[in-house]
């Protein structure tokens, strides 16, 4: 399955190659702004239903599909027991395929404390935005873990 994904994101990034334009510096700050919030969201559905929309086609991190409503449930189960919390995304890369969408990729790192043992988790994402309503949204999301 993870052979599948790394060949899709692959095709997708080819595809993107040829499509991109430069994204606008203040375009690049308000995803940021965006995953930043999602990353620090703490499993805050509220938080998570703005930032992701309603018909959005995700991966998670052991190849499974996802719609919006299992989006939304794995970040939250994911973030639950996790105290002091904290979230550090980097390596920002940017496409942009249209005025209106723009393809992001990251590394982010999660530490916390869970049941008194210390969580250290690294993964690499891709999200698809989009511009609806004068807004951003992720319609596209694929998250793989970094083995240690």
């Amino acid at each position: 399955m993870k052979r599948i994904l790394a060949i899709t994101l692959l095709c997708a990034a080819a595809v993107v190659s040829c499509q991109a334009k430069e994204v606008p510096n203040d375009v690049q700050q308000a995803l940021i702004s965006l995953d930043k919030e999602w990353g620090g969201s703490g499993g805050d559905t509220t938080k998570l239903d703005k930032i992701i929309g309603d018909h959005v086609l995700a991966i998670g991190p052991k190849g499974e599909a996802q719609d919006k409503k299992e989006l939304v449930a794995a970040n939250a189960s994911g973030a639950a027991g996790v105290q002091n919390a904290s979230y550090t995304p980097d390596e920002y890369k940017f496409e942009m395929l249209s005025p209106d969408v723009v393809v992001m990729t990251h590394r982010g790192t999660t530490k916390g404390m869970k049941d008194g043992k210390e969580v250290n988790e690294s993964h690499r994402s891709l999200h698809v935005f989009q511009k609806q309503g004068g807004k951003w949204q992720v319609v596209a999301n694929a998250q793989l873990p970094i083995e240690k």
